[in-house]
């Protein structure tokens, strides 16, 4: 009788789609607002997992810690009130949120540091240490939770170089050193309900390795509307992402971890300064995620974005896949705090399943 009542309860509820999520192991509340461009704009820890050559373009040394990022999707806390009202007997909450993606992610960077100069003028250096907890999920209109989860943690080192008269091309690279842990199959509504099973279904993969980066940008003499002009691009997870050649896997979790694939990325940045009665602007934009969109439209991998400074204050807005996106954020002393919503696509194609999230970021600095 449970069983029938599910069924018939899915069957008044609205489709669920299968999710193709492009998974990223790090995420850039900055970046979001602005359309998630990052190669050709990235600064501090966005190079670390980004383009590494553009750390040649921090301004200044910097101690960072205690860098944390929260976000949320907006059928996140509708889901977990309804969740927490059904049992065995009574599925209507699930069956209200047949087909909704429910997302959430965690990041923490306890510490990382930045040197412009490292060594001699010519060079930059960085290192962190990231540890990042993600989940997607949807109810199935057969009944099953499809979860993905992924928990990364370890460290990254980053070394880039200045070359060319008036420092036009830098190269840079990243050495990131990681253990991950990924979710398994499906699970049964009703398994979750009355708690069977559940620990034997959702053990998935785990391992610990390693992962290049490369990048590059360079400045042309461009003089088009006054502005400064940027060319960036980045190979990222250069040996394929799947994080394993070390071992060290979890007793029960003997699959493969959930891989971040080789991608390419590139793009073209404008800068201004003075414009108006801002301090400074730049408008970017970008083609990101090439080769980790699997039978993805390319629409999905299209990236625009603009930030306006003035002060401390900085505002974004932007387009993601095809979606709005915007944000703001305070610059001070000793302390950085921003805010972003954005919307990710989950099919294949624009305009079949979006997420849309809203994310804070707060950390210190000296």
């Amino acid at each position: 009788m449970k069983s029938l009542l599910l069924f018939s309860l899915l069957l008044l509820s609205p489709t669920a789609y299968g999710y193709n999520a492009i998974v990223r192991g790090f995420e850039s509340i900055r970046a979001e607002g602005m359309g998630d461009v990052r190669y050709t704009t990235g600064l501090f820890e966005e190079n670390l997992y980004g383009n590494p050559a553009r750390s040649t373009e921090n301004g200044e040394n910097e101690f960072q810690f205690l860098n944390t990022t929260v976000e949320v999707g907006s059928n996140t806390f509708s889901a977990a009130s309804a969740i927490s009202k059904s049992n065995e007997n009574n599925l209507s909450g699930f069956a209200g949120q047949v087909g909704k993606p429910v997302s959430a992610h965690v990041q923490l960077i306890p510490a990382a540091f930045y040197k412009n100069h490292f060594w001699t003028d010519k060079w930059s250096f960085g290192v962190d240490m990231m540890v990042g907890a993600q989940a997607l999920f949807e109810i199935s209109n057969a009944g099953f939770i499809d979860p993905m989860a992924l928990i990364t943690a370890g460290p990254t080192v980053n070394l880039a170089r200045r070359l060319l008269p008036e420092d036009r091309l830098s190269i840079g690279t990243n050495l990131h050193t990681e253990f991950r842990g990924t979710s398994g199959g499906s699970l049964g509504v009703l398994d979750f309900l009355n708690g069977t099973s559940i620990p034997t279904q959702i053990k998935g993969g785990s391992g610990m390795g390693f992962d290049l980066d490369l990048g590059a940008t360079f400045k042309p003499h461009w003089t088009f509307l006054k502005c400064q002009y940027e060319i960036g691009g980045g190979f990222n997870n250069i040996l394929g992402g799947s994080y394993t050649q070390l071992g060290n896997r979890i007793a029960g979790w003997n699959k493969d971890p959930l891989a971040t694939p080789r991608t390419f990325n590139f793009g073209v940045a404008a800068r201004r300064k003075d414009l108006r009665f801002f301090d400074s602007y730049q408008l970017a934009l970008e083609f990101t995620d090439i080769g980790n969109n699997a039978w993805g439209s390319p629409y999905r991998l299209v990236h625009l974005g603009t930030e306006e400074r003035w002060k401390f204050i900085a505002l974004r807005a932007g387009i993601n896949q095809g979606y709005f996106t915007g944000g703001f954020g305070f610059d001070l002393k000793f302390f950085e705090l921003n805010f972003a919503t954005y919307a990710e696509e989950l099919g294949l194609n624009p305009g079949i399943v979006s997420d849309r999230r809203y994310a804070a970021n707060f950390g210190f600095k000296i």
